[in-house]
């Protein structure tokens, strides 16, 4: 019964180290697909709403993108947009966020499209960002939880 219950505690200390590292990798998720979405926007789409709506309904988008996808649809139809739900980024980031979508059909195209090269270029630093913190932190994570269950059932025996 005792080993058991130290697998248990091993198995959920994991776990939980799994969800905190797997936030580090949304992250980068989800900067990689607005980073595409954006280069796409941008290639394809003039800036008619029609347009927009058609090239957001062909996309598949996952977890905290879809989240994005989904506000930015409402934001068309509604002109509210709300991104309160994107766990992943910080105030400033949303923000920034905010900011382009508000622009985007607001001026004539080659202006467009420097704020859309402007925008990925930041993003792009921000990508780079985590994209090392999911390759240096996640797998940090997952040794030291991982060391600390060990270190902790051997206190336990």
């Amino acid at each position: 019964m005792k080993w058991f219950l130290i697998i248990v505690l091993i198995c959920v200390i994991m776990l939980i180290a799994y969800s905190v590292s797997e936030q580090y990798k949304d992250k980068f998720d989800f900067y990689n697909n607005l980073k595409l979405f954006l280069q796409q926007f941008k290639i394809n789409v003039s800036f008619r709403q029609a347009k927009i709506n058609e090239f957001l309904k062909e996309i598949k988008p996952k977890k905290q993108f879809k989240i994005f996808v989904d506000e930015y649809q409402i934001y068309l139809k509604s002109g509210n947009l709300n991104l309160t739900n994107l766990k992943l980024l910080d105030e400033e980031e949303k923000e920034e966020l905010s900011s382009l979508v508000f622009n985007i059909g607001k001026f004539d195209a080659k202006t467009e499209i420097n704020q859309l090269e402007n925008f990925l270029a930041s993003l792009e630093l921000k990508l780079t960002k985590a994209s090392e913190d999911k390759n240096k932190i996640c797998p940090m994570i997952l040794k030291l939880s991982l060391l600390f269950a060990i270190g902790l059932s051997i206190l336990l025996i």
